[in-house]
């Protein structure tokens, strides 16, 4: 499973930062000014239905950037758009133990971090971050159903298989369990003791580009981190979590949660960027040339004058390094 975190920017009244997991995709929201309205009218992620992702910049009128904004998430990422930078730093999430709750929101299932004085806060710092360092305040969840894969993100134009492995994570599996708690919307449960680092690679791998929420109203003041190693779940606990029901009661026709994600946007030209480093083996079986050298140019739209300045604006404006290749 692929993970990917979102962090909102600083310029607008809502800062926070999402973890794709494939299997699970995580939205940790780091730091709430206001609150989105998201709960003003019964959406759904069902496109079938009038309320689905479509419809969402209909329903509300703070709700319109989910249909008319240009930095909409989730998005395709190309492999062949990235561009290397070797500033970006590591995510540090700090080791602390949280007390939260699962709760069903109807949409998805939510864990709220609970900070009081006895349990400390959680911050995330480090890559695209920097400076700045943001608290941690709930994780938003979103998986799939049946066979579909599990990530928003797309890669290559492809969505990420499941990540079906022989033991689930073991804090995702705490988790797990308490979906047993709340099988409707409106239902929550204690989850104490979280450890919410554990659930995060120990490598250091990742793109991040700006974009926005995948919920309404789709505020594009997220910044999205997403991870090149997946969090492991047996088909036995995925099935739990795709019992979760989107009604207060139970229906003759159950209406699950699962599928809960959004479709793709248009990226419109948005820059994406890495501190994935392609590195050349010498005893690689499949390719044993060096990979040319690629230019990265720091406006991706060509302009006369750079067609007729190509050289100059190379040395000016460009980074050189070995093209990134099939990172995924």
């Amino acid at each position: 499973m692929m993970r990917s975190w979102t962090l909102t920017r600083r310029t607008h009244t809502n800062l926070r930062t999402l973890f794709d997991l494939s299997i699970l995709s995580f939205i940790l929201i780091a730091l709430s000014i206001a609150r989105v309205s998201g709960d003003d009218y019964p959406w759904t992620y069902d496109n079938d239905l009038f309320g689905g992702p479509d419809f969402w910049g209909l329903l509300d009128k703070k709700w319109q950037m989910c249909s008319k904004g240009k930095m909409q998430s989730p998005i395709n990422i190309d492999p062949a758009s990235l561009l290397y930078d070797p500033n970006l730093s590591a995510i540090h999430v700090d080791k602390s133990i949280v007390a939260s709750e699962l709760i069903n929101t109807g949409q998805m299932p939510r864990v709220r971090i609970i900070n009081t004085i006895r349990w400390p806060s959680i911050n995330i710092s480090g890559g695209p971050l920097n400076p700045y360092r943001y608290r941690m305040q709930r994780m938003d969840i979103h998986y799939p159903r049946g066979t579909l894969s599990g990530s928003e993100h797309s890669i290559d134009s492809k969505k990420f298989p499941m990540e079906i492995g022989k033991k689930t994570n073991e804090e995702l599996l705490k988790m797990t369990i308490a979906t047993s708690s709340i099988p409707f919307k409106r239902k929550r449960v204690e989850l104490m003791e979280l450890r919410p680092w554990k659930m995060l690679p120990h490598k250091a791998d990742y793109v991040t580009y700006e974009g926005s929420m995948t919920s309404p109203g789709c505020h594009e003041t997220v910044t999205w981190v997403i991870v090149n190693h997946p969090i492991f779940i047996t088909k036995e606990d995925l099935e739990s979590w795709a019992a979760l029901q989107q009604t207060i009661t139970q229906e003759a026709e159950p209406r699950y949660i699962a599928p809960n994600f959004r479709t793709l946007q248009d990226p419109h030209g948005r820059i994406i960027r890495t501190n994935i480093r392609h590195r050349f083996k010498e005893n690689d079986t499949e390719c044993k040339k060096r990979l040319n050298d690629t230019w990265y140019r720091s406006n991706p739209n060509r302009t006369e004058a750079y067609t007729r300045s190509k050289a100059i604006h190379r040395r000016r404006h460009s980074i050189k390094h070995h093209s990134v290749g099939d990172l995924f």
